[in-house]
């Protein structure tokens, strides 16, 4: 198989699809759309990280500095990790002769645990932060602030750790003929288990400070997010538990991802 994305049909994408023939799976083939989608989103996150420069840059304008840069800095590389991993385990980019068979390492690491529970950690910080200093009155600093982000993380490098561990067959495993990352059902379901408890205490947070007037609107940004993220959430967990095999589907990988 190659290991490069193509914007037309190649002799490795033929071979796979004629493989997925003989193993009764209807394979599309990587190609054309699946670029343009590719080229599109990146172009959309390269914009965010010159946004994200730019604020680092001018970090001590006020109007910026209550943004919290560093933070949003943060987020937007937690998002550009998740885009990264969704491009192994959604089955966008040919993975044979690259790192990107190791689909753990992406899978896991990359999209779950340094992509989407980062950013949603991240978020929460922010969330909480706000409420501390609008409600109680307490700094945006020390570890009142920071020890909850920290328990939270030390839990997703045990959970990290643990399918990490865990054999292959029971996790994620690299499938060489369709050359896609296969999912396990229990591991599927812990991962969802773990990123919809995650959104839930994101809401929460988000909840608490509803009635903050002086955030500039943070209140209502967090609570569109929340909105727009559990659609997408409820969307991406019906999609994987309704057609599990998503990504050997074009229409329907593209469809996800974006």
């Amino acid at each position: 198989m190659g290991n490069r994305l193509s914007f037309s049909l190649t002799a490795s994408e033929q071979r796979r699809v004629e493989m997925g023939r003989l193993m009764g799976e209807r394979v599309d083939a990587r190609g054309l759309g699946d670029g343009i989608m590719v080229v599109v989103i990146a172009v959309v996150y390269f914009i965010d990280v010159l946004a994200a420069a730019y604020m680092l840059w001018h970090r001590r304008y006020p109007p910026i500095k209550c943004k919290s840069p560093i933070l949003m800095a943060c987020m937007v590389c937690a998002g550009v990790l998740w885009f990264a991993g969704d491009l192994q385990t959604n089955g966008h980019v040919p993975l044979a002769g690259t790192a990107l068979t190791n689909c753990k390492a992406f899978g896991v690491w990359v999209r779950i645990v340094l992509g989407v529970c980062t950013l949603s950690a991240l978020i929460a910080m922010r969330a909480y932060g706000l409420f501390r200093v609008f409600r109680n009155n307490q700094p945006f600093r020390g570890w009142g602030l920071f020890a909850p982000y920290a328990a939270y993380c030390a839990c997703m490098a045990v959970y990290g750790v643990v399918s990490q561990v865990v054999a292959p067959r029971l996790t994620i495993q690299y499938v060489s003929a369709l050359d896609i990352c296969y999912y396990h059902a229990g591991f599927k379901a812990s991962l969802f288990a773990v990123i919809w408890a995650t959104w839930l205490i994101v809401a929460f947070l988000s909840w608490r400070i509803r009635n903050i007037k002086s955030s500039f609107n943070e209140a209502r940004e967090s609570l569109l997010a929340c909105s727009a993220v559990f659609a997408v959430l409820i969307f991406t967990t019906i999609m994987h538990y309704t057609s599990p095999k998503f990504a050997l589907s074009q229409r329907l990988r593209i469809v996800t991802t974006s």
